[in-house]
């Protein structure tokens, strides 16, 4: 059998789990969590109005719910490389939908913020088990193709959900949107069970033993490779979340966009991002996975320099701010497959574990580095290009510096 081929599933369940349907089902599981934030955003002011609570109360059902799903992912990771995907998996969906149906239902912002935590630990299992999957599926040879695919498709939920979001406040309330996120839920539960086997068929039986998961840390977090990528992922994405949280107040209030333009700015950012996966998926199948990352450093690098020089020189415009992301954007979705696959192909035994470390380095890093700029430094166009650059100058001289090893060499 080759590296190519998921040891112990039938043919029938093989050739189910890898068709189109799969694939997209996958997909699906790893955008539970931007779906469950984004969707959110555009009914929180009338969420404040309606429970009579401040702007911050609110604030934190989006705050703890991300804090909720990063941390567990800690959990799911070693649960399904001990019980199997399938137990942790389902488990996961059915704490986010009940979180859906207590948010739903909430009479006060406190009883809402439970829901919203209840749906963020839920949410944690589609991502975390999601990446662990492709490689008990795909094997090591085509593990990063079917990653840079589900990059492709993964930036079309922040993109579309604040708009369904949108649409669902203006129409109904904001409880039609929680509606919809328990829809999906049931369908990705309902769905999940259909097409999949049990896919992880190298159970650990120590996978939660406390002596064998510090080992299991200890080995990740002491491997220079899978430290290097997950270093790119936190550095890369904090580049993006900057921009994220800070490019309405620079392109609107600095530099006159309107909302409307700024949305369809925001879109070209996030084409750039597809367009990048998209390369990468051509790419890991000619190229080893260091090459791939770091060729999509060195992109996102320039781009970000480009932005910085733009804004120390007084270039006032949203192009220079738009156009020099695109290329950041392009480069962060060459880099985030090939990542993905170089940090979990050596760890195939954890897999699980391995993919859940690298999600929570990956939010953690990027949220204190967001942290650390919205309070620490005034927000213009001069700081928010600033920031981003100096994200990829970092991510560019760590990989030249840990130089990690071509795990999947093509």
């Amino acid at each position: 059998m080759t590296t190519n081929e998921a040891p112990g599933l039938s043919m029938l369940d093989r050739r189910r789990a890898r068709s189109k349907w799969g694939v997209g089902l996958l997909i699906g599981l790893t955008t539970t969590a931007p779906l469950a934030v984004d969707m959110f955003l555009p009914s929180m002011p009338n969420m404040a109005e309606e429970f009579e609570a401040p702007t911050a109360t609110v604030q934190l059902a989006v705050t703890l719910f991300l804090l909720a799903f990063a941390a567990s992912q800690l959990v799911y990771g070693p649960v399904s490389d001990r019980f199997g995907r399938r137990p942790a998996l389902i488990a996961g969906l059915v704490l986010f939908i009940a979180g859906g149906v207590l948010s739903l239902f909430a009479w006060s912002a406190e009883a809402l913020i439970l829901g919203r935590i209840v749906q963020g630990i839920g949410g944690g299992a589609g991502p975390a088990i999601g990446r662990a999957m492709v490689l008990d599926i795909f094997g090591r040879d085509r593990a990063a193709q079917i990653l840079a695919y589900m990059a492709m498709a993964t930036p079309l939920a922040p993109t579309l959900a604040p708009i369904v979001g949108g649409v669902l406040q203006d129409l109904f309330d904001w409880r039609a949107v929680f509606v919809t996120l328990i829809g999906i839920g049931v369908f990705l539960l309902v769905a999940y069970r259909a097409t999949f086997p049990e896919t992880n068929v190298r159970q650990d039986s120590r996978a939660l033993d406390a002596v064998q998961m510090s080992r299991n840390y200890r080995a990740l977090l002491t491997h220079r490779t899978f430290l290097a990528y997950a270093l790119a992922m936190g550095l890369m994405f904090s580049g993006q979340l900057v921009f994220i949280s800070g490019s309405s107040f620079v392109l609107i209030e600095e530099l006159g966009l309107s909302p409307a333009q700024f949305g369809f700015g925001f879109g070209f950012v996030a084409m750039g991002l597809i367009s990048g996966a998209f390369l990468s998926s051509r790419l890991v199948v000619r190229w080893a996975d260091s090459r791939v990352v770091l060729f999509g450093a060195a992109l996102a690098a320039s781009g970000a320099a480009i932005m910085a020089t733009l804004a120390w020189s007084g270039v006032a415009s949203p192009w220079a701010v738009l156009l020099p992301m695109f290329c950041f954007a392009g480069g962060n979705g060459i880099v985030r497959p090939a990542a993905m696959a170089g940090a979990l192909i050596p760890f195939e035994r954890m897999a699980g574990l391995a993919s859940a470390l690298l999600g929570f380095c990956q939010m953690v890093f990027a949220t204190l580095y967001n942290i650390g700029f919205s309070q620490l430094i005034e927000l213009d166009q001069v700081s928010l290009a600033s920031a981003i650059a100096a994200a990829a100058a970092c991510n560019l001289t760590m990989l030249l510096l840990l130089r990690p090893s071509a795990s999947s060499g093509r």
